[in-house]
């Protein structure tokens, strides 16, 4: 993939040509069972798969991550509904994680209003999932086509991260039918595939860290090509590479041990790892590194004209996340 522009961290999407590799790459469908056209990777191949990816571009990174995140969704539909959403080689969810709006039943499905926020990925979401809420029933999840949606008229202004595509959504009586309603972790199909499994929380985790590791990596690469000061490269070679790289390494440790012991419901065991509390602890020892960088650095990293100074904004965007910090 060729080098991103400055002009591309500006603006609010992906470039369709940065699209088509990911969907050549199946890139959105990582965690979807290969019946369903879907890659079906590992906990562990996928957290590679992840740096790699937001390596390239932050945004895209953190894009892709939201997007198969999301779609990691497809174990929890019943065979035929998932075949019919997620067969589409070009599905990608965006979704809120925030309750809101209300939902109710009608004769053959539901009906859902409201207005939901910092949808990732809504630019060419095929599918939205949203939390709604009803007095006497409690809160449901649920995925709508996103013919049925309606994109706010302003994206999220957010410092870093434009291009992921973060718009609000609005649904106005929205019917969608039964089934297209879910539970988070509650497997109705491929119960043998182990990172269906895995707890939202430890799931989620290690995805929004292998991203912010790979967007770190994309900073860091910028400023060894673009910035040829020894300072800066001294902090890049005695200390943070090795720290990304024992990041990583426990990463993929984790993300080996947390499939196992989900699939063998092991909750004990998977406690006692303590996975939150370390993964954090170790994306911010990064990021005082970082802030090393950003000292040794100087002017470019505060110059709107500088490719650093972009890729910046993306990891001080990321770290932002409950999911990378404590």
């Amino acid at each position: 993939m060729k080098d991103f522009t400055i002009e591309e961290y500006k603006q609010s999407f992906l470039n369709e040509d940065r699209l088509a590799t990911c969907y050549a790459k199946k890139w959105f469908k990582m965690f979807v069972p290969k019946s369903y056209g879907g890659l079906q990777l590992s906990m562990e191949n996928a957290c590679r798969e992840l740096i790699q990816i937001s390596t390239l571009q932050g945004g895209l990174g953190w894009t892709v991550n939201l997007g198969a995140g999301a779609n990691w969704f497809a174990g929890f539909f019943e065979d035929e509904i998932a075949k019919k959403l997620f067969a589409n080689e070009k599905v990608v969810i965006a979704g809120s994680g925030f309750a809101n709006g209300s939902w109710h039943n009608t004769d053959w499905g539901f009906s859902i209003s409201g207005q939901w926020s910092k949808c990732t990925g809504a630019n060419h979401a095929t599918l939205f999932s949203l939390i709604a809420k009803n007095e006497n029933k409690g809160d449901k999840v649920f995925v709508v086509p996103s013919h049925l949606v309606q994109l706010s008229e302003e994206k999220w202004p957010i410092m870093g991260m434009r291009n992921s595509s973060s718009y609000g959504i609005v649904l106005e009586d929205v019917s969608t039918p039964f089934g297209y309603d879910f539970e988070i972790n509650k497997i109705k199909n491929h119960e043998d595939y182990g990172v269906f499994h895995i707890p939202f929380q430890y799931f989620a985790r290690l995805c929004m860290s292998a991203s912010y590791l790979g967007t770190v990596r994309c900073l860091i690469n910028i400023c060894q090509t673009e910035l040829a000061k020894p300072q800066v490269i001294s902090i890049i070679n005695g200390d943070l590479l090795s720290r990304i790289e024992k990041a990583e390494q426990l990463l993929f440790e984790y993300a080996r041990k947390v499939e196992k012991l989900s699939k063998e419901n092991i909750k004990s065991e998977l406690d006692d790892l303590k996975i939150n509390s370390i993964l954090s602890q170790n994306n911010l020892a990064i990021f005082d590194g970082v802030q090393q960088l950003f000292l040794a650095g100087g002017l470019p990293f505060i110059e709107e004209d500088k490719l650093v100074h972009w890729a910046y904004r993306d990891v001080l965007t990321a770290v932002q996340h409950h999911m990378v910090k404590s």
